[in-house]
Formats: structure tokens, sequence, C-alpha cells
């Protein structure tokens, strides 16, 4: 029989031997422990190829990001960053991609080299579609051989046609352009722009559509700015959104002590910081006003001060709804445009003598322009250009306003108001020439219309700081024009484009050289709209062209330039007499021109 154990070790036997013999107890009364489950897999991270696919994609949904070069700078820089590995050929193909319609939207040449570059290091990283890509841009350059007439032939018939050119307005002794071109832009970096920017962009529905605007973005919008521009016989007011929205105008009729209003709602949408009150004073307009008027609505009212009519249209990049007041008075009958060199039935009115020239000189400030092969950028040789032609109309005995007589950014339709409230007789608007073919030449003269030429629209979406697509928005843009009632002014806008396109063709073939005469075309123009007087815009080289880089920069074509654009003023307003023919009309009525 064996000894007793000591205390303390018999204490713990019997509690290990009492645990043992709760466990089968345990087990009775509850089911046993489970295994513990299996752990989801966490959700893989997105590569860095994803995330900057995802950053592309944030710029080309925000019309407030797609404006501004940095945000696509970024992205471009984060592709290139994700060039590793399996990814390396994938990533800089498509960096490659957005760098050339990215060199679409600015003209600026570096873009299309570092495209060409970029596509050649994709090219050498395994990627089958950069090869073709590089030589597609190595072509538009001029840097490589022209395609064989059977590939060539095969490319135009895949590109889409362009519908074919509207018939031209009889009258008003235009010079005859030489032959359109016979090859536009390639047809794969047309598609490349396509792929790259297609998502991105929306095309508007109708003015005042309850649909306008809800494609593109999520929440609502936000109203960062409202701006006035006025004078004695003219009001603007600009409303900038983040994106665009839906907006219905009413008019309030006066009641009591209140005057005549005019209601714009914008929604959805949400005003950044507080409600705005602000006095205009003028005589069209007394006082503009937003406020939040409900959870989803920013409401914008004029109190008008007359019976003037107004026009309200919208603009893009940056998205913007724009009121313009003193069109017309509300109870005027409408006034038909002077037939070309013609005049109204009835007998002569009084003359106002055309005084007034205001001159712009395109893009400023943070918007460079086209940027040519050697480094010449438009705005400052299109300033250099308005300051020699400034002097010449004052010597002339023109009053001349400038919409910017320094580097500086003004965006298009603050300079169209610049024009309106400086009551000007005539505006010009000097700008640079580009085209992806560097072969490209000459010059040309623009007024105000819809067009359906493909070349033209491009042009006027590179100038409106737009990337152009084949019919986008071409029935909003009719629309516009139809509110604006724009074909007022299109006669004389015209003509006094025919007097720009002759005497620039024949100083400079007389003085400097050959030139390409390209004639006189019309084309919607933001920088052009709502203008209340002949309107022109001179697109006086291409950038894009290295010999003609060289003669922008010079101050021997820059003085040609000038003179050529002095003359047509001068002849336009016939300064021999001093006088235009313009009717005597009604406060608030834009003249008629001859």
């Amino acid at each position: 029989m064996g000894l007793p154990m000591p205390g303390h070790r018999l204490a713990w036997v019997l509690a290990l031997a009492a645990l043992l013999a709760a466990a089968p107890g345990q087990a009775e009364g509850r089911a046993p422990p489970r295994s513990p489950a299996p752990r989801k897999a966490a959700p893989a991270r997105p590569t860095s190829l994803e995330r900057a696919r995802a950053q592309l994609a944030a710029v080309k949904r925000d019309p407030a990001k797609r404006r501004y070069r940095h945000h696509w700078e970024r992205a471009i820089r984060a592709l290139e960053h994700a060039a590793r590995g399996r990814d390396r050929g994938p990533a800089l193909l498509e960096a490659a991609r957005a760098r050339y319609a990215l060199y679409r939207f600015s003209a600026i040449e570096a873009d299309r080299t570092q495209a060409l570059r970029l596509a050649g290091r994709a090219s050498a990283a395994g990627s089958r579609d950069a090869a073709g890509l590089a030589a597609a841009i190595r072509r538009e350059m001029g840097d490589d051989d022209r395609p064989a007439p059977r590939r060539r032939q095969a490319l135009a018939r895949s590109a889409p046609r362009p519908p074919p050119a509207a018939a031209a307005p009889r009258g008003g002794g235009l010079p005859r352009s030489a032959p359109a071109d016979e090859e536009g832009t390639d047809p794969e970096l047309d598609r490349v722009v396509a792929e790259v920017l297609q998502p991105a962009e929306v095309t508007p529905e109708p003015v005042g559509s309850s649909t306008a605007g809800s494609a593109e973005g999520s929440g609502p919008a936000r109203v960062s700015e409202v701006r006035t521009w006025s004078s004695a016989d003219y009001t603007r007011v600009a409303v900038t959104l983040s994106r665009p929205v839906a907006f219905r105008e009413t008019e309030i009729a006066p009641a009591g002590e209140q005057p005549r209003r005019l209601a714009v709602d914008l929604s959805p949408a949400e005003l950044e910081g507080k409600a705005v009150a602000r006095p205009v004073g003028d005589a069209k307009v007394e006082r503009v006003r937003a406020a939040q008027h409900d959870a989803e609505t920013v409401r914008v009212v004029l109190d008008l001060a007359g019976g003037q009519e107004y026009e309200t249209f919208r603009l893009e990049d940056p998205p913007r709804v724009v009121v313009d007041v003193g069109t017309r008075e509300a109870d005027a009958p409408q006034r038909a445009p002077v037939a070309d060199g013609g005049d109204e039935e009835g007998g002569a009115g009084p003359l106002r003598p055309v005084r007034r020239i205001v001159v712009d000189a395109g893009h400023g400030g943070h918007d460079p322009g086209a940027i040519g092969p050697g480094g010449v950028r438009e705005k400052d040789v299109t300033l250099a250009m308005v300051h020699r032609l400034r002097r010449k109309l004052e010597r002339a005995g023109f009053q001349v306003v400038l919409t910017r007589r320094d580097d500086r950014f003004l965006s298009l339709d603050e300079r169209t108001a610049l024009a309106n409230t400086a009551r000007g007789d005539l505006f010009v608007s000097l700008h640079a020439n580009a085209h992806p073919r560097r072969d490209r030449t000459g010059v040309e003269t623009y007024f105000l219309n819809v067009t359906d030429d493909r070349y033209a629209a491009r042009l006027a979406a590179r100038e409106n700081g737009l990337v152009h697509l084949a019919g986008a928005g071409a029935p909003q843009v009719t629309r516009i024009l139809s509110d604006l009632d724009a074909t007022r002014s299109a006669g004389p806008s015209r003509r006094l484009a025919a007097l720009v396109q002759k005497e620039l063709v024949s100083r400079v073939r007389a003085n400097v050289g050959e030139v390409r005469d390209l004639g006189v075309k019309h084309a919607l123009f933001y920088v052009l709209l709502g203008a209340r007087m002949p309107a022109v815009l001179v697109e006086t080289a291409f950038v894009s062209n290295r010999k003609e880089e060289r003669r922008l920069a010079s101050p021997r074509y820059q003085e040609e330039v000038a003179e050529a654009v002095a003359r047509a003023v001068t002849t336009f307003a016939g300064r021999d007499a001093s006088r235009v023919a313009a009717r005597s009309l009604r406060p608030g009525e834009p003249a008629l021109y001859p």
C-alpha cells in the first residue's frame, strides 16, 4: 500500500480529475466547439495598371478635370509608372494613346513627340499595336514614307465619310479658296482619339431639356461662380458649374414693387458658399441673385429693369449657363438682315459711323494655344500682332479696345462680353492655325455659323478648347445660333472676312512669299458667339508647319498681317465717307450692317 501524497500534490490531482469528469457532461449539454470557419479570401488589390486606368477614366468623366492639363499629365505619368513586368507593353501603349489624344486637344507639338516615344517604348516591350501607332504618328508628322497607294485607299475607305459640304452663300465676292485637302487626319489616329475620349464626351440635349447633362457625372453639380458684364444696352450673366446639368427658365411678371424677373433653375445642383445677391445697376438688369431653391435646385434670378428680350444658352469647358439681356426690345418686331449688297426697303435711315474696333489676341495665360515644332507659342505671336494692329487702326482714326494687353487668360465668353460692353462696332480675333499634318499651310478667315465641314468643325473645336468628334453636338449648336439670331450679322461678317482674306493673301504674296489661300469659311467659334457686331476670326498661318512657324515669329510677317487687317477694316468701314450704312433701331436692338 503506497504512502499518502503530500497535500498540495493531492489537491492538484483532484482538480485535474474534476476537470476531466466535467468534460463529458459539458459535451452532453452543449454542442462541441466548432472549428474556426475558413476566412474569406481578401479581395485582390488593384494592380498599378488598374489604378492608372481608373485615374485616366476619372479625368475623362469629369469636365472640370478634363479641361486642365495637369490632370492629364498625372494620369499619363501613372500609366508610365505602371509599366512593369507583364504590364509594361500595355501600360506604355495606353500612355502613348492618351498623350496623342492630349496633343489633338492642345496642338502642342511636344505632346505628339512624346506620344511617338512612348509608342516606340511600348513596341520594344512587345506591344503588337504600338508599332502601327508609331508609324501612323510618323506619317502624320511627315517623318515617314507615305503609305502605298493601295494602303492609302484602304485607309480612306475605312474612315468615316464627312457629310457633304454646305453650298457657299451667294454674293459677297468671296475669294476662291484652294482645293480641299485630298487627305485629312489619319483614320487610325482618329480611332485612337475616339477610343480615348469618346466615353467622356456628352452629346448635349436641347436647351432647357429636363435630361440635359444628366448623363455625365454623379450627384449634384456645384455652382461655383456667377459673373456679370454690363453696358448701357447689354448685360451678360454667366453661371459656372462643375458639370453640365439641366436648366429651366421662367419669366415672372412684375407685381407690386417687384420688377419683371427671370428665374433660371439648375438641377440637380448645389450652391458653393453663401447665397449671392449682387446689384448690377444698369439699364437692363437691376440685380442678380443665386440661392439654394430646394434640396436639388439652385435658382438664379435676374431683376430686369426694362422690356428687353433675353437669350439663355449653354457653353462647355467649363460648363456654364449664359444669359444675354438686351438682345432686342421684347415688343419690337423682328427685322430682317440687310441683303448682301442691298438695303432694306423704305427710306434711308440715319447713318452711324464705325469708330470702335475690338481686337482680340487668341489664348493667353495658362492657355498657350498651339505650339509649333520650334516652340513658337500661339498666344505670344497673336499678342504681338494685336499690338501692331492697334497702332495702325489708331493712326487711321479708330478707337481700339483690346480684350487683353498682356499675357493673361480670358474665357471665351468673357472676350465676347468685353466686346459687347465696350459697344464695339467690329470684332476681330487673331489666331495661329495648327494641323496634325506638318505640311498644311495657308491663311483663312472665319465668321460665325453652323458648319458641317469636318475640318472647320475640328478647328473650331480646338479654338473652343474642345476635342472634336465627328457629329457631336450639331443639334445643340444649331439651336444656340437660332436662339441668338446670329444670322443677323452673318452677311456683314462674311463681307468683312472676305476683305480680310483678300488683303492678307495679297500682302503676304507681294512682300513675304507664296502663301496658300484657304478662303473664307464659317464655323461655330465660341469667341464669336453672342457678339452683337460683325465679327471675324483670322487664322494667320500654321504654327505647326516649320516654315510658317518661322514666319509667325518674324516681325516682318506680323507687320504684314497687321497692315492687311487694318486695310480691310478701313475698307469695310468706308473711311473715305467715314460712315457705314446702319439702320437707326429702337433702343436695345443690335445695329444692322451692310
